[in-house]
């Protein structure tokens, strides 16, 4: 993954709509890794754990913003 790692307050930062469009291009990433774990072609197995983390980071920094929402 050549991606720079985004920050939590850089993300907070981000609007919601771009928030959620790297929420779909990080669980597509996600399920292509784990596609190629179970195939035996990943590379860099270490790339599964990485794309987990930013998910999450990213899912927490959506649900805070739709709680300070409400």
């Amino acid at each position: 993954m050549a991606e720079k790692q985004l920050r939590a307050k850089e993300l907070r930062a981000m609007p919601a709509a771009d928030l959620r469009t790297q929420l779909e291009t990080l669980r597509r990433t996600l399920w292509q890794n784990r596609l190629k774990l179970r195939e035996g072609t990943i590379q860099h197995s270490h790339e599964i754990k990485t794309a987990k983390r930013r998910l999450a980071r990213v899912m927490t920094v959506l649900n805070e913003k739709q709680r300070a929402a409400t």
